[in-house]
């Protein structure tokens, strides 16, 4: 669906840094609109037909669920609102300073555009350089599963520690990682000594670190003004979907002329990034999850007891699995990622089989993003016309019959196309994720409810390449595709079998 972080292992599937889902334009405030709405309808059940009357889920908010918690804070967040506003200060407030003047987020947005355009450069350029050395599928396939792997097994404790420690110190390792990974691939290239190893290395490192980009959006959302945050979730769609447009052409243009080249471009791009997260200036306050910040506000309060709302690296998939539309949405996407993720690869091989230039490739890689631009137009149509559970049933759908035609038109062009059509119904599948899930948990608990989300969505990735991979060395890329398709057909069986999500609704718009 989304591809956030833009890793080669990001590519091709549903796959997202979960704390970077939000909705853009028009339909960022509509969906901020409708989660301020949400615990007035929370808790409603179907009813005995099977017609939901309740927000995004029939049991978001059941009692004593983490879920229920959260909830009850987003309620007292807003029923105090009123008393915030009639106050002097909030009545003296000064003007709000422009996102074009705002400092912090013009590095942490300008430092993402570095960031993102680097990795989609690369990693159009990984595939492409393993089968150079190798000529092995099976060990362009390993790359990615030895990434993803290493990013699972991060996914958990990294969401903890972002909810607990400092941010920005956390982007700060993040990038440095990838500006060493990156620039070692290059040097090693240049002095001819660029092995296989090394490249299953720089792909542990990758995908060990990759879990920590989502402290850059958790950042973003804390240094702009509530009222700004559509204007800034706007930018971040446009950089999202403008980078992984450019990056792929760019990158397999770059491979052509010289392997190396891809690669030097991330590590400039990475270092970039780096230099922006040095300069913010941002107190503890916002580097801190809210509750860690207020805990360590006075040295003579005493640190809060262990709760169940606290509940420690678990929490988030406690919460996910607690509820049925949470659960059934995310192991959908588990098995749409685990047949979408290898698609990119097996297009990658077919198309080197063929012969076709390394920017071509690119471009083919680029349709999906190409898509999604355009599939932003189809949100707020799309969430008008369908419930939340039917438009997840029919995102896995359109992915299932796009992973069809491309199994039989075996050209670039059709390649291109059929990505396309995918990526466009991405957009409205992001805005429902993210008002059925993210948006209904505090800031506190956030990074753990999106690591929780991410790690379902990898999961099952590493398995589905890796048999994807094998199948590759051995059969041909089009009887890979064919699998593939069948078992997102499995995915979309799996959606429509069942009743909670058929039955979700979309929040009620509170009355004036």
């Amino acid at each position: 669906m989304v591809a956030l972080t833009q890793t080669f292992m990001n590519q091709g599937g549903f796959t997202m840094t979960a704390t970077a889902l939000e909705p853009a334009g028009d339909t960022a405030m509509e969906a901020t609109q409708t989660m301020d709405a949400m615990p007035e309808h929370m808790g409603r059940q179907t009813d005995a037909h099977g017609e939901g009357r309740t927000g995004p889920t029939t049991a978001l908010a059941t009692a004593g669920s983490p879920a229920a918690e959260s909830t009850a804070s987003l309620a007292a967040g807003s029923a105090q609102a009123p008393d915030t506003a009639a106050s002097p200060a909030a009545a003296a407030a000064p003007e709000l300073l422009p996102l074009r003047r705002n400092r912090n987020f013009n590095l942490l947005w300008g430092g993402a555009v570095s960031a993102l355009l680097g990795l989609s450069t690369a990693d159009i350029a990984y595939p492409l350089v393993i089968l150079a050395l190798t000529g092995s599928p099976l060990k362009a396939g390993l790359f990615a599963t030895v990434q993803l792997i290493a990013s699972v097994l991060a996914t958990l404790p990294v969401g903890q520690l972002m909810d607990r420690k400092d941010r920005r110190r956390m982007l700060l390792l993040s990038e440095s990682v990838r500006v060493v990974a990156a620039g070692s691939v290059a040097v090693a290239y240049f002095v001819g000594a660029l092995t296989f190893w090394h490249l299953l290395l720089t792909a542990a490192a990758l995908g060990a670190i990759q879990p920590f980009a989502g402290a850059r959006t958790l950042l973003l959302r804390q240094v702009v003004a509530p009222e700004q945050i559509s204007a800034a979730l706007t930018a971040e769609q446009v950089r999202q979907q403008g980078c992984e447009l450019a990056g792929p052409p760019l990158g397999g243009a770059m491979f052509g002329i010289s392997r190396a080249l891809p690669f030097l471009f991330a590590t400039f791009a990475g270092l970039v990034s780096l230099l922006t997260v040095v300069l913010l200036k941002l107190p503890k306050s916002v580097t801190v999850a809210a509750d860690q910040g207020d805990a360590g506000a006075s040295d003579n309060d005493a640190a809060p007891a262990p709760t169940a709302e606290h509940g420690g690296a678990l929490l988030g998939l406690k919460t996910i699995m607690r509820d049925p539309v949470m659960r059934a949405t995310t192991l959908a996407l588990c098995l749409v990622n685990t047949a979408g993720y290898p698609v990119f690869l097996s297009l990658v091989v077919r198309m080197q089989q063929h012969h076709a230039g390394s920017g071509t490739t690119g471009l083919v890689v680029a349709a999906m993003a190409l898509g999604g631009l355009g599939g932003t137009a189809l949100v707020k149509p799309l969430h008008k016309v369908l419930r939340p559970g039917w438009l997840l049933i029919v995102a896995c759908l359109v992915f299932a019959l796009t992973n069809f035609g491309m199994t039989f038109f075996a050209a670039p062009l059709a390649d291109a196309v059929f990505l396309a059509i995918g990526g466009a119904v991405i957009p409205s599948a992001v805005v429902m994720v993210n008002v059925l899930i993210l948006q209904a948990v505090p800031d506190e608990q956030r990074g753990r409810t999106a690591a929780a989300l991410e790690m379902f969505l990898l999961i099952g990735m590493p398995a589905g390449m890796l048999v994807a991979s094998a199948t590759l060395q051995w059969f041909s890329p089009t009887a890979t595709l064919l699998g593939l398709s069948l078992l997102m057909s499995v995915a979309v069986l799996y959606a429509v079998s069942q009743k909670a999500l058929r039955a979700a609704r979309w929040p009620e718009a509170r009355q004036a």
